[in-house]
């Protein structure tokens, strides 16, 4: 293993245990076996080795989703399915779940990350929308608005809903909600 690999699985394993406000520099340093210069060799400042983990984690999400994006399932089908892979995805996360205690506790910067990992899921969902739009396959809306409305929607289920949840039966009712309305 290079000095670099061991410097971003020393700081993956630290920041996932530790979260982002307890890892110092020189701890990462001491871990990998480098010295600090070596690090900043690599990254410009623990930042920026802090994105570097939260793009990986937006990396590997995209993979498993893209997977499953060759299907012949209605769009709606499609979202709810990649909906409730983003979400599991993100409860399973070590690495997002320390940023979500983080940010229980005050750490402002841990806010800054999430909402970095949150904007590029909004994206994503966005340009999915925006696609079927020009297939015709959902009306003409406000892609941005909408997409903002089922991420948090699902996002406020899974992480501030105040009852035990079955992730499979909420994803299937909201999708429900979305294709169908509320109204008879």
């Amino acid at each position: 293993m290079d000095k670099k690999e061991a410097v971003i699985n020393t700081a993956r394993d630290l920041f996932q245990k530790y979260g982002y406000k307890k890892v110092s520099m020189d701890e990462i340093a001491k871990t990998s076996g480098v010295t600090k210069k070596t690090i900043y060799t690599y990254f410009k400042d623990k930042d920026s080795m802090f994105l570097y983990f939260i793009e990986e984690e937006l990396q590997k999400m995209k993979r498993k989703i893209e997977k499953k994006n060759n299907s012949d399932l209605p769009f709606i089908e499609v979202v709810a399915t990649n909906l409730y892979d983003m979400l599991i995805f993100r409860k399973n996360s070590m690495l997002i779940s320390t940023i979500s205690k983080e940010i229980k506790n005050g750490n402002d910067k841990c806010c800054d990350f999430l909402k970095v990992y949150d904007d590029e899921i909004l994206s994503y969902i966005e340009k999915k929308i925006n696609l079927e739009i020009k297939k015709g396959n959902i009306k003409k809306c406000d892609a941005h608005l909408t997409s903002f409305i089922i991420y948090k929607v699902f996002i406020s289920i899974l992480f501030e809903y105040d009852r035990d949840i079955d992730e499979k039966k909420v994803t299937k009712d909201v999708t429900t909600i979305l294709k169908d309305g509320l109204l008879n």
